[in-house]
């Protein structure tokens, strides 16, 4: 081999160690890209849960069973606590379908992060008993409602 193919050789092994590396970065760069966007995720999930509990504290009857128990005969009484509480509930429920996308559905994940069973059950008459009787199912996909139901069922 003369020292034109041997040259010729190495270039190409560089090419190819080069193309390797870049690979290599550009796999460790969306890595950590998506690891970043999950985080920023996970902290506006957390945000929103201490605003839905600094709701609680607030209006706490929003959070009292005495209180929730007449959803249903009073939610047309045009009441500012009854309103109020139809909106809390949607907050709710919102931030539960965020959590539920965020950990893809897996409900032992999801039970690992928040005591979703007791909020469910607790806003129960709400959720089965909406304003508009459309609203979950036109408000939530299919999957979600299912999880949901499934604490109730």
């Amino acid at each position: 081999m003369n020292i034109i193919q041997l040259i010729g050789v190495l270039i190409a092994a560089l090419g190819s160690i080069s193309a390797a590396v870049s690979a290599y970065f550009s796999s460790k760069s969306s890595k950590i890209t998506l690891q970043l966007y999950q985080n920023e995720r996970k902290e506006k999930l957390n945000q929103e849960l201490n605003r839905i509990i600094e709701l609680g504290i607030q209006y706490p009857y929003v959070e009292n069973k005495t209180f929730t128990s007449k959803w249903n005969e009073m939610k047309l009484a045009n009441d500012e606590k009854y309103l109020r509480y139809d909106m809390y509930c949607n907050l709710l429920f919102n931030y539960l379908h965020h959590v539920f996308e965020y950990y893809k559905g897996d409900k032992s994940k999801i039970e690992s992060y928040l005591d979703v069973k007791s909020w469910i059950r607790f806003h129960k008459e709400n959720w089965y008993n909406p304003v508009d009787e459309n609203e979950n199912i036109d408000g939530y996909d299919e999957e979600f409602r299912k999880f949901i139901n499934s604490y109730l069922n």
